[in-house]
């Protein structure tokens, strides 16, 4: 054989050889090529190249770890959500919201993401978490103990920031003006408010320590036949035992006030808080028989003698509005006045005021306030006084011996 023919043989051979392995790798070169630039496009691609596990044992593990990440991902905490916090669109990964568009129905929490996002997106960011829960359409509450607001008669208090405490030197101021401006001392710390205008002279029926089956009712006789509203300060133990009494005296459209769950002295002036803490579990069950949160109180035998400046601020900071008065007609001396006398004592103390809160009881044997209240009323009617409730709208009055303490 020629070399000629060696050498066309042999080229034969090699280009045979080339289309073969050309033709049987280019596919694959293909597909390997077009699967990469897929992978560096994906959003997944770090999932898609993690190393696969050695045993089924990684794999459970592994799913298991995904699913707390993806919970975590995507649903508040219950710390979030007390303080109010949800989570922004950048806590969702891109792996993680493919999946809840794609394998389950968007959750309450996801809805609330949503619903906060959209307000981002207007500038109106939602301070709380009733904000989102209002005007939707979902049928149980997102917190599931969320703290409620103060009311008063189904009335929101719009209070301002508490400021900061006076610094030593402050002069007393007492109690809150007309205009709202709060009082001052040195270490008090209480904040503006805004009082409703009233008439001229301004008359306001207080009943203490109820309620009681002896006296309550009979104290909303009179007051229904008058045509006079009233304010009911309440103890928490009283509302226990008959809750149907309070009910009464809220659906007579009389105002509800906090005196207290136990009105034990002893223990309620142990410390500001120790009184707080009465205060709010009177309001608890308050708010459990009638549905309203009482934000004025009174203390157990007044503010004097009892509150200091802590006091004041610990109440105030907590949203409520203390409550005294200035005229005490003496139907808590044990001596029982009689009708004739609690009457007296009410004229002497009226005179020269425009302003007066009576301190009257709802109380088991007070039969002489009972048979005096139909008269204290006509003579302030006589008076040119017009009747009133009292709430956090309305300018109180408080004894100011507390501040200087």
């Amino acid at each position: 054989m020629s070399k000629m023919k060696i050498a066309g043989l042999v080229f034969m051979a090699s280009f045979l050889s080339i289309s073969v392995f050309w033709v049987g790798v280019f596919p694959r070169w293909s597909i390997a090529t077009q699967s990469i630039a897929r992978l560096h496009d994906s959003p997944k691609v770090e999932e898609d190249l993690a190393p696969l596990p050695n045993s089924m044992a990684e794999v459970n593990e592994t799913s298991e770890i995904d699913s707390k990440e993806d919970q975590l991902a995507t649903s508040p905490n219950s710390a979030q959500l007390a303080q109010g916090k949800y989570p922004e669109e950048s806590s969702l990964s891109q792996p993680d919201q493919s999946k809840l568009l794609t394998e389950k129905a968007p959750s309450q929490s996801e809805a609330i993401n949503t619903r906060f996002e959209d307000s981002q997106s207007s500038d109106q960011k939602p301070e709380s978490l009733s904000e989102l829960s209002s005007g939707t359409s979902m049928q149980e509450p997102v917190h599931s103990n969320p703290k409620p607001n103060i009311i008063i008669s189904g009335t929101k208090e719009d209070l301002s920031p508490t400021p900061l405490p006076g610094p030593p030197g402050t002069p007393i101021r007492p109690y809150y003006d007309e205009a709202g401006n709060p009082p001052t001392a040195p270490g008090l710390a209480m904040r503006q408010r805004k009082f409703q205008p009233e008439n001229e002279k301004m008359a306001y029926l207080t009943f203490d320590d109820g309620p009681y089956p002896s006296t309550t009712p009979k104290i909303l006789d009179i007051l229904d036949k008058e045509k006079v509203r009233a304010t009911f300060f309440n103890i928490g133990q009283q509302v226990e035992l008959y809750p149907d009494l309070l009910k009464a005296v809220y659906e007579q459209d009389h105002v509800i006030g906090n005196h207290t769950y136990s009105h034990n002295m002893a223990e309620v002036y142990k410390g500001p808080e120790n009184f707080l803490d009465d205060v709010r579990k009177a309001e608890e069950i308050i708010y459990q028989t009638i549905g309203i949160r009482p934000q004025i109180v009174r203390a157990p035998g007044g503010t004097v003698g009892h509150f200091n400046i802590d006091y004041f601020n610990t109440i105030d900071a907590a949203g409520y509005l203390m409550e005294d008065w200035n005229v005490d007609p003496g139907d808590t001396n044990p001596r029982l006045f009689s009708e004739d006398q609690l009457i007296r004592n009410v004229e002497e103390q009226i005179q020269g005021k425009t302003r007066v809160v009576i301190l009257l009881h709802d109380l088991v044997g007070k039969n002489s306030t009972i048979d005096a209240l139909p008269e204290i009323i006509e003579l302030l009617r006589k008076q040119g006084f017009s009747f009133g409730v009292l709430g956090p709208d309305v300018l109180p009055i408080v004894f100011s011996g507390g501040l200087q303490n």
